[in-house]
Parts: structure tokens; sequence; C-alpha cells
């Protein structure tokens, strides 16, 4: 009997996710789309009314009232950004983990964005 090769379904989606610990990751496709590295700033946004993110490099953006929050080398932007956007979000502890899904890019307010969406088979 000759082998038989096996077809497995790639995790490499891009997506951002909030842990358990409330920590917030971007994946390391997602890493590769923005061309983010360990260290630089990004600017996170949240719309709240259709649950999604933003995510920019700092330097790209000039957002006002916008707080940059540094990648560290294992691809997470901190709890302090989980905790915020679960609050803004209503997302309690009981409901995490969840994923973003990546949606493209959207121009708003002269800034362009890298949209993630709140997965709904997650919030279930």
């Amino acid at each position: 009997m000759p082998f038989e090769p096996l077809k497995l379904a790639s995790r490499g989606d891009s997506a951002l996710t909030i842990d358990k610990y409330y920590r917030l990751g971007v994946s390391s496709t997602a890493k590769r789309e923005l061309k983010l590295s360990a260290y630089q700033y990004v600017v996170i946004s949240v719309d709240v009314e259709n649950k999604r993110l933003g995510l920019v490099k700092q330097e790209l953006a000039k957002v006002p009232n916008a707080t940059a929050v540094k990648l560290d080398k294992r691809g997470y932007l901190g709890a302090k950004a989980g905790k915020e956007i679960a609050s803004k979000l209503a997302l309690t502890g009981d409901m995490l983990p969840v994923k973003f899904k990546d949606i493209g890019w959207e121009d708003q307010n002269g800034v362009r964005w890298r949209g993630f969406e709140l997965a709904k088979d997650d919030t279930e």
C-alpha cells in the first residue's frame, strides 16, 4: 500500500486574539501583513457598534488622543490593551479567549487601519 500524503489545514490566518489572561496577541500572519516586528509601536482603535478593532503602525498614523502600544517579542500588545478592549466590547472573563478575524484595510479620517472583526463562533 503506497503512502498517502496528508492535507492539513493551515492555522496561519491573520487575526488578533484576547486570551484568558486578557493579553492581546497578534498572529504571525498579521504581523507579516502589517510589516510589524518586535518592539514596534502600534495604535489600536475599537469600533464598539460593529465589534471591530483597527491596528496601524504608530509612524504611519497621526491619530489625535491615541496612546501607542509596543509589540513584545512574543507578539503580544499587553494585558492593559486587552482589558480595555474587553471592557469596551462587554467581553467577560468567561467569554475568553476570543478571536478577531482580519477583514482587510479601511481608510478612516486619513488613517489606513487594518481591520479585525470579532469572530461570531467565539461569542456564542
